[in-house]
């Protein structure tokens, strides 16, 4: 690994100043200084009170386990405008105006305590049980809508996603945990976590999960001949996680590491129906942080990350070459990068936050070899390396105009330097400067009314999936938006938050494929419109209810609905104390509206068939678990999905027959249960 010695050695060797009191964490929060979290009592609501121009949502740990959140997209569909969609491989991001049905490039980043977690490849949001995480190890996930380019670079181009970890204090235990779910679902869990008297905190966990999956049947496969479009033992799934978080005195050193393999029913090859097709994943992701006072004005946070990606995707072919009966990915991703960042409140009235990063993609490298029946290497194939340096610099100075009126001005430059050395010579494919601006305004109109206003650019670059995939690489060039957003915060009562915003988007420089003629094409705009509320209401008792609504416009390049997008969105979580308050009822009521499937294309790539609407779906999730351990002892029961409500979401790949048989869809998942039950020791 190409880790520069010196850069390594001088942030190990910074040494941090004690400070009297924990210092604020600049790089582990967005947008500089992403909120402060009031404590939760009987009289006063949790507000989320955030300096960002932003509408943020934060889900805390506590609304986890209430509301019975095994992946972070339970979480991501819990939050305000977001959902997801799942093709038996992956579950995929989506919201404002973007969620094409396997779309692995993550539009949203998402952070681990500040360091982005997408691979090098394909910019994918890891939130299944692919994702680094145990839940159980989150203290709270913030979302901050809008573009995040000005803090985060490439990537944060219609938000951001940060995560927040627990510390070895907050267990202060050994914790034994273990999980049994529908489809022969299986999970164990060891996490051990302690704060030593010398002030040094620990936290070390790991995990394994199987299960064993359903049988899926296809309506379409059936009706083309393929096994009676029966898909047995093709759905099955595995994962390893280890996680480690060392910190004292402003250093914190942190890895966390996955392994994850996860059958799909559906092959690339539909003549392939019904034979393996193991999607297999690794991921680490290692980061050192050093967090000091200069002086008693200027703060510094160096941080040093190194992430590794492999995907070792296999699959069987039918009798295509005797040297090819298998094949299987060899395709890696690493990177590292320092980021130095400062903080300055020297001057009276401003807060100056200035920095640079580098990141060194150093190997992007996307390759399969084909597998005799022996499982010998005989073909390799797409041997396509990439790599790409990027310099950043960047500011934010956040100012008060008046009593009432504070202003936000930021700027971040990015160069990059993207090669495709597929072909030879080697192609720079992405190279023009980027600048990421932000305008942003917060208005105290009363003691209880807060107005937000912002308008903010940025950008994404291609990446070395997207490059090889397309037959015009050398047009292809970082997608942009421009996105403007006006927020209302209103406290009703000290126990009721009301929370508003209306948005537009517009989106340039987009791929996309013409429907007259198949033609490939680099310069798209769409536009997304939005609305969306939300309520926080807080009960003497220890209820707690969040309703929120969501409506939104997305057209994408040809003034066409986006695939995918749903018009409405509507989410309820309730949760209650019981039993003296020895349990918690956690209730979670979802609607997503009418959507559309992509549309059907011929060999040529020009459309047949638009895509068709699905109806909307209305789902229940229901959680009961325990609120004060016995003895160390905490359960949990839920039970997904309780209506069992059956519905589709757009598939991910369009399959059709010249018999006139399409798959468009796939199916989710009806009702289906879950049972935790944990143990800490030497507590």
């Amino acid at each position: 690994m190409r880790l520069p010695f010196a850069c390594l050695l001088a942030l190990c060797c910074h040494t941090p100043a004690r400070a009297a009191a924990e210092p604020l964490d600049l790089t582990a929060i967005p947008f500089e200084k992403l909120t402060q979290t009031e404590v939760i009592t009987a009289s006063k609501l949790a507000k989320q009170v955030s300096d960002s121009p932003s509408a943020v949502s934060i889900v805390t740990a506590d609304d986890i386990r209430a509301y019975g959140y095994r992946t972070l997209a339970d979480v991501v569909n819990g939050m305000r405008g977001l959902y997801t969609t799942y093709d038996r491989r992956y579950e995929y991001l989506g919201g404002r105006g973007f969620g094409s049905p396997g779309d692995y490039t993550g539009r949203i980043m998402v952070l681990i305590d500040g360091t982005a977690t997408q691979d090098n490849i394909y910019n994918q949001a890891y939130i299944d049980n692919s994702g680094l995480l145990d839940l159980e190890l989150i203290e709270r996930v913030e979302y901050v809508p809008g573009t995040g380019s000005v803090s985060y670079g490439n990537n944060a181009l219609l938000g951001i996603i940060n995560i927040i970890t627990k510390r070895g204090a907050d267990f202060d235990a050994a914790q034994l945990a273990g999980e049994l779910s529908s489809y022969g679902g299986r999970k164990s869990r060891l996490t051990l976590g302690h704060r030593f008297e010398n002030g040094v905190d620990l936290l070390l966990s790991a995990s394994g999960l199987h299960s064993d999956g359903q049988t899926h049947y296809f309506p379409y496969f059936d009706a083309i001949g393929l096994h009676g479009g029966q898909a047995v033992g093709q759905d099955f799934e595995s994962n390893r996680r280890l996680f480690a978080k060392l910190e004292f005195e402003g250093f914190s050193l942190q890895a966390a590491h996955v392994s994850r393999t996860k059958a799909s029913p559906t092959p690339r090859r539909q003549n392939a129906f019904n034979l393996p097709y193991y999607l297999v994943d690794e991921s680490t992701s290692i980061s050192a942080k050093i967090d000091f006072n200069i002086g008693r004005d200027l703060k510094s946070v160096s941080r040093l990350y190194v992430g590794l990606y492999e995907d070792r995707t296999f699959r069987q072919y039918v009798a295509i070459d005797p040297d090819e009966q298998f094949r299987r990915n060899k395709t890696q991703g690493q990177w590292w990068g320092l980021d130095q960042k400062f903080a300055l409140t020297r001057y009276e009235g401003h807060t100056l936050v200035f920095g640079a990063e580098y990141r060194d993609d150093f190997r992007q490298r996307i390759s399969s070899v084909g597998l005799d029946d022996h499982y010998v290497e005989r073909i390799e194939y797409d041997r396509l390396p990439y790599t790409n340096r990027t310099y950043s610099l960047y500011a934010t100075d956040e100012f008060a105009v008046s009593k009432s009126l504070t202003a936000n001005l930021g700027v971040r430059y990015d160069k990059p330097h993207a090669v495709d050395c597929s072909v030879a010579p080697c192609i720079t494919y992405a190279s023009k400067p980027a600048f990421s601006p932000r305008l942003a305004f917060t208005l105290a109109a009363g003691p209880d009314t807060t107005l937000k206003a912002s308008y903010s650019r940025a950008f994404r670059l291609p990446n070395p999936n997207e490059i090889s995939a397309s037959t015009q690489s050398d047009l292809y060039r970082p997608e942009r938006v421009g996105a403007a957003e006006l927020v209302l915060e209103q406290d009703w009562s000290p126990t009721l938050r009301f929370t508003g915003s209306i948005y537009d988007y517009r989106m340039g420089d987009q791929r996309y494929l013409a429907s007259a003629t198949g033609t490939e094409l680099h310069d798209g705009r769409s536009r997304t419109r939005g609305l969306e509320i939300q309520l926080d209401k807080l009960w003497e008792g220890g209820v707690k209810l969040r309703a929120s609504a969501a409506w939104q416009d997305a057209l994408d390049p040809e003034g066409k609905q986006l695939v995918n997008s749903p018009r409405a969105m509507a989410k309820l979580n309730l949760s209650a104390p019981l039993w003296e308050r020895t349990a918690r009822l956690g209730l979670e009521a979802q609607y997503l509206g009418r959507r559309i499937t992509q549309e059907l294309r011929d060999d040529d790539g020009i459309v047949t068939r638009e895509g068709r609407p699905l109806a909307g779906a209305s789902l229940l999730n229901l959680t009961l678990s325990s609120a004060q351990g016995w003895h160390g002892l905490n359960w949990s029961i839920g039970i997904k999905n309780a209506l069992n409500q059956r519905y589709e979401v757009p598939a991910s790949t369009v399959r059709s027959d010249a018999r006139g048989a399409v798959l468009d869809t796939m199916a989710m998942d009806g009702r289906h249960f879950f049972v935790q039950l944990s143990w800490d020791a030497w507590r």
